[in-house]
């Protein structure tokens, strides 16, 4: 009988040892499985902080970018209007001129005509009465070839020269348009060094 027991104490010894043997395999893959599955995790955290990461500097940089271009943007609005206001401030003055002035300007304007046409200049209403000074008048009385018409051209300052239907403007709001077309680059880049 001890021999009964010693057997059964032994099988029951190698059936305890196989089933640890067993229980620690399966513990050792679960482990396993466990760890990667922690694994995973970690790397999908990092992968989703990263994102996050990378989805506020986008919008981050963005942003700026729609700051600095609001600015930039703002600036410029503000030089293009200083830079418009020295022009219509130029016009103004130009229209405040006085007689003298006034008369150079058109004689000036008057040499440069080609003396056997006939000419005819129409005052700008704000500037009429500078035809009605004797400046003016001896300047005109100098170009023989050129007549001052009844008429005038409403709201402006200057005259337009006519000749065979053709129409040379040199009213001062146009001028200084003119001028402002050619030397508006000019002077940006002259008055607005830094690009602030």
């Amino acid at each position: 009988m001890k021999e009964l027991q010693a057997l059964s104490t032994q099988i029951l010894e190698k059936t305890k040892e196989k089933g640890q043997k067993k229980i620690d395999e399966y513990e050792k893959v679960a482990n396993d499985k466990l760890e990667e599955q922690r694994q995973k995790l970690v790397e999908s955290q990092k992968n989703r902080e990263e994102a996050i990461s990378r989805q506020m500097k986008n919008d981050y940089e963005r942003e700026a970018q729609t700051l600095a271009n609001k600015q930039r943007n703002t600036v410029l609005a503000k030089k293009q209007a200083l830079l418009n206001s020295v022009f219509k401030e130029a016009a103004s003055k130009m229209a405040d001129w006085d007689a003298d002035r006034f008369a150079a300007f058109l004689n000036g304007v008057l040499a440069k005509l080609d003396s056997n046409s006939e000419w005819l200049v129409v005052p700008g209403a704000r500037t009429a009465n500078h035809f009605k000074a004797e400046q003016v008048l001896t300047v005109l009385n100098q170009y023989s070839f050129v007549k001052v018409s009844d008429d005038v051209v409403k709201s402006k300052a200057g005259f337009i020269v006519q000749q065979g239907g053709i129409d040379y403007n040199f009213c001062f709001d146009v001028l200084v348009n003119e001028l402002k077309k050619e030397f508006s680059p000019q002077l940006a880049t002259l008055a607005f060094k830094s690009n602030e």
